[in-house]
């Protein structure tokens, strides 16, 4: 007999209630077999069906690829990183995952001020001589705005997702929550290791939540390629 801690439970009880939310998205997407085919809420997936509004068009893995953003921005990651399982979604699913894009709305240029400001101590007014408001680009995980230095250089700079560390590390215990259930009650998919891919993906997006490894790799980049005209990097500013 297995006897569940309170811990435990409330960990369960948080899970199931996000595990409607979002099985209410794939519902509206008719793309509920993801849930499905896993079989470890059948009586959410059962309450899913019955809500109207239906998008039908496209084949199962492009519904399903159009439901995930709507989920949230790790919902995006782990897209992503189904994509390359061919072997848990097949062929056509997993190269109908691939199409899916990292993009989002843009959050308000006053949190990005904001996230800016707390970092550094100091206004960004003091910081920039120009900062755009407009994001020129904006993903799951930050988003980058065009500025312009005290001292006249043209910049692009980066900033996360406010609330995005916590958001991820809710969304990735109900990943490894779903992964665990899936390895006690679905023998038969424990040979796929649903677990350790999760554990990929939780290493994938710490690393892409610390922006310094993405400059590093960007200066290094640089540095291999300085002798070549053709081929040109941003800098990156490392004391700004």
């Amino acid at each position: 007999m297995i006897h569940a801690t309170p811990r435990s439970l409330t960990r369960s009880l948080l899970n199931i209630a996000r595990l409607i939310r979002i099985a209410a998205v794939l519902a509206r997407h008719d793309a509920l077999f993801f849930l499905g085919k896993l079989g470890i809420a059948p009586g959410v997936v059962l309450l899913a069906h019955l809500i109207p509004g239906k998008r039908l068009t496209g084949r199962p893995g492009q519904r399903l690829a159009r439901a995930l953003p709507e989920c949230g921005p790790s919902f995006i990651k782990l897209g992503q990183a189904l994509s390359t399982r061919s072997d848990l979604l097949g062929e056509k699913m997993a190269a109908d995952m691939a199409e899916l894009r990292d993009r989002l709305a843009p959050f308000p240029a006053a949190e990005a001020r904001a996230a800016i400001e707390a970092e550094f101590g100091r206004p960004v007014d003091d910081l920039f001589e120009t900062f755009e408001d407009e994001a020129i680009a904006a993903a799951s995980i930050a988003q980058v705005h065009f500025a312009r230095t005290r001292d006249g250089r043209d910049v692009a700079v980066k900033v996360l997702r406010p609330g995005i560390e916590e958001a991820f590390q809710r969304d990735l215990d109900l990943f490894f929550w779903i992964a665990e259930l899936i390895e006690k009650l679905r023998p038969e998919f424990r040979r796929l290791k649903p677990v350790q891919t999760v554990v990929i993906l939780a290493e994938t997006v710490k690393m892409e939540m610390d922006l310094r490894f993405e400059a590093a790799a960007a200066a290094e980049l640089a540095d291999n390629f300085k002798d070549d005209p053709d081929f040109s990097v941003p800098k990156v500013d490392w004391l700004l």
